[in-house]
């Protein structure tokens, strides 16, 4: 085993021990709930037809109905808060990358850690950073908790109408 394979085996350690790597990890985490989705359209055109394009330069173009978009990552862009930091995630293309003050410190591809620099002031950073995504987290749990609690009677309901429905007065 070479120099360059230990080292990258005890930074995934690391990486894995400090819950950055992977759509579980804290920069995905971070990413998509403080972030931005990145979205991508496209079309079933596979040329480019200048007629698509509006001849007044005064109207909104609209997306077409055969035009779809879908979300492909997202990305965290902190300098609303302050913070000289960019996190990256494309989710078909496997890759997280997080760079601060202009400086690649992680990049993940396919979960295979191409770069960690382990940095403890940024380290406390993304900690912070996730500490509000947990409690966005937990927010949106005990919302949905509460929406089921207010559903449930409806769905047992309609479960009892669908058994008596089937079966008759049995129940």
């Amino acid at each position: 085993m070479g120099v360059e394979d230990r080292i990258i085996e005890i930074r995934t350690s690391e990486a894995i021990r400090k819950n950055l790597m992977g759509q579980e990890g804290k920069l995905y985490l971070i990413a998509k709930f403080m972030g931005h989705p990145i979205v991508k359209q496209s079309q079933d055109i596979s040329y480019l037809n200048f007629e698509m394009f509006n001849e007044d330069p005064d109207t909104i173009p609209i997306m077409d109905s055969d035009v779809t978009s879908y979300e492909i990552g997202y990305t965290f862009d902190g300098l609303s808060r302050g913070l000289n930091l960019e996190i990256l995630c494309k989710d078909y293309e496997g890759v997280i990358k997080m760079s601060w003050e202009g400086r690649c410190y992680y990049h993940e591809e396919n979960n295979s850690l191409q770069r960690y620099v382990p940095d403890e002031r940024l380290e406390k950073i993304i900690d912070s950073l996730y500490n509000v995504v947990e409690q966005r987290i937990q927010e949106e749990y005990r919302k949905i908790k509460k929406q089921e609690i207010k559903e449930a009677p409806k769905l047992e309901q309609e479960e009892l109408r669908r058994l008596r429905d089937k079966w008759g007065d049995a129940i």
